[in-house]
């Protein structure tokens, strides 16, 4: 290492330190070298690092943030399932239309988008090789917590992308029937939502199977389901 010192004072190395500590505690314990073991300049170098992960911790515990609109809400809010060809198909998912953030990162590309965070904290929960990419018909269940009204009577909303199923044409012959993967956040388990995208996607493609390999719960809840064909991955 350098022996160039930072300019700072110790009222600001000690507000890093203490954000670098709590930021660490989210990540995995090897991401990043301990606070106590880093110089200032360490703890700096890495802080950007440490924030993206633990807004991705974030995510696996919530959901991404996303936006959509909708109608106006009737009566008390509820969980509202969404979807989205990405194969540039011809479905109709009713009146909830998904924001650019779904699609679209910082960047204004696929990188950091509401559906590639989502498929990102997926991956890293079951430790696949790699995460769902830009492809494929992504049904969603959508978490709003923020609504104002809109023209036409839409309204603009705010909320968490809570769990997800997506479908391939893996043959290519026109017929969406094998179902690659599904997810959902830590906090929306145990709701239900894993079925519901489930059957939502058999009620609109010929669903013939579920792609391997499983997780190992996974694997217990096909086994504990009648018809392992039609039961989520996780």
């Amino acid at each position: 290492m350098s022996d160039y010192q930072f300019p700072s004072t110790p009222k600001l190395e000690e507000a890093f330190r203490t954000a670098y500590r709590a930021l660490a505690a989210l990540v995995p314990s090897n991401a990043v070298t301990a606070e106590g073991e880093s110089s200032f300049v360490e703890v700096l170098s890495q802080f950007r690092f440490l924030v993206d992960g633990a807004d991705l911790a974030v995510a696996a515990q919530l959901g991404p943030r996303i936006s959509w609109q909708a109608p106006a809400p009737d009566g008390d809010w509820d969980l509202v399932m969404a979807g989205t060809d990405l194969d540039e198909g011809e479905n109709d998912f009713g009146d909830v239309v998904l924001g650019s953030d779904a699609f679209e990162g910082p960047t204004k590309t696929w990188h950091g988008s509401a559906l590639d965070r989502a498929g990102l904290v997926y991956k890293r929960a079951c430790r696949w090789d790699f995460s769902p990419g830009e492809a494929g018909v992504w049904l969603v269940m959508l978490a709003p917590v923020a609504a104002s009204g809109g023209e036409d009577g839409l309204w603009f909303y705010d909320g968490y992308l809570a769990g997800f199923v997506v479908v391939y044409d893996r043959d290519e012959d026109g017929a969406y029937e094998s179902v690659g993967h599904i997810w959902t956040a830590t906090a929306w388990k145990r709701r239900g939502i894993a079925r519901r995208l489930l059957a939502e996607a058999k009620s609109r493609f010929p669903i013939a199977d579920v792609e391997k390999p499983y997780t190992d719960e996974g694997a217990a809840f096909l086994n504990a389901c009648p018809d392992p064909k039609a039961t989520p991955q996780s």
